[in-house]
């Protein structure tokens, strides 16, 4: 069923070459969405890689700092506020 052959009530009927304008229209905003949704996880993908790259780094930071506190054998300060 194309545009032109569907009826909205109160909606004068679009004639074939308007429809066509419209079916065209709706295509390449669909390809758009498409392409905006693939670049969306693409980026997401990378932050996701980007913060777990992160977060192994903290950790390896994390037991440095507490191998210091041992050796100088003070209280890790740290320890307390990464538990919450």
């Amino acid at each position: 069923m194309t545009l032109a052959s569907k009826s909205h009530e109160g909606m004068v009927p679009l004639t074939k070459e308007e429809a066509a304008i419209f079916e065209r229209r709706l295509a390449m905003a669909r390809q758009q969405l498409e392409e905006v949704d693939q670049e969306i996880e693409r980026e997401l993908r990378e932050v996701r890689e980007r913060i777990a790259a992160l977060q192994e780094k903290r950790q390896s930071s994390l037991k440095v700092y507490d191998a210091a506190c041992t050796m100088l054998g003070i209280e890790n300060d740290r320890a307390e506020k990464e538990r919450g």
